[in-house]
């Protein structure tokens, strides 16, 4: 059977863009100052390491929280700079950062694109360094088979592309015409931090340290 891969990369040379047969970390973190940095593909491992200590960390609040009355949950921070990569992976983080009781900020430090710009949405907060840069655009993916197995492919892929178009619009100011016009151009769209300010993408424009 032929294999088809559905990815949300917006660097198609990238090494491990597909989400696949790269196992080494590109995962930096501490774990005990709750910090992680994403700084490469947005695939299984790296999706993996993150959602696995973020579950990790809850568990030690729940406990926590249980027996101290007022124990106050530490923020996790997860710094992107990313061009992206699978969309099942990037639905991996975004949900485990959405269903997290204890607080999880993103940051976007470099690039968050295609798939990391929806990772990076999913943060309870979310900041953005001046010179960073944001990027959307429709779901990409290459298809081959049989007849019956592109029309299976076109409906998942309608459902993957509606499901992406949702959450945006619940995360930001992004309308559906706007996200409409989008893909109906085939455009990347690029946001600078003070217009992703203005869109609602991103709850705070980081200052310069002394500003």
């Amino acid at each position: 059977m032929e294999k088809r891969r559905f990815v949300y990369n917006a660097d198609w040379t990238a090494e491990g863009s597909s989400g696949e047969g790269n196992d080494k970390s590109q995962v930096f973190s501490n774990t005990d100052r709750r910090v992680f940095c994403l700084y490469g593909d947005v695939n299984t491992r790296n999706c993996a390491d993150i959602a696995f200590d973020i579950t990790a960390i809850n568990m030690e609040d729940d406990s926590e929280e249980s027996e101290k009355k007022d124990y106050k949950r530490r923020p996790i921070r997860i710094y992107f700079n990313s061009y992206g990569g699978s969309v099942y992976d990037m639905w991996l983080l975004a949900d485990t950062i959405l269903g997290s009781r204890t607080p999880v900020y993103t940051y976007c430090t470099g690039y968050a694109m295609s798939a990391a710009f929806i990772a990076f949405l999913s943060g309870h907060k979310r900041f953005m360094s001046r010179h960073a840069t944001l990027m959307y655009h429709q779901i990409y993916c290459w298809r081959s088979g049989k007849y019956q197995d592109l029309v299976e492919d076109r409906e998942h892929l309608d459902h993957l592309n509606e499901s992406i178009e949702a959450f945006v619009r619940e995360r930001t100011g992004l309308t559906k015409e706007d996200l409409e016009d989008i893909r109906e151009r085939k455009q990347d769209a690029y946001f600078s931090a003070d217009t992703a300010k203005k869109l609602g993408i991103v709850d705070e424009v980081m200052a310069d340290a002394g500003a």
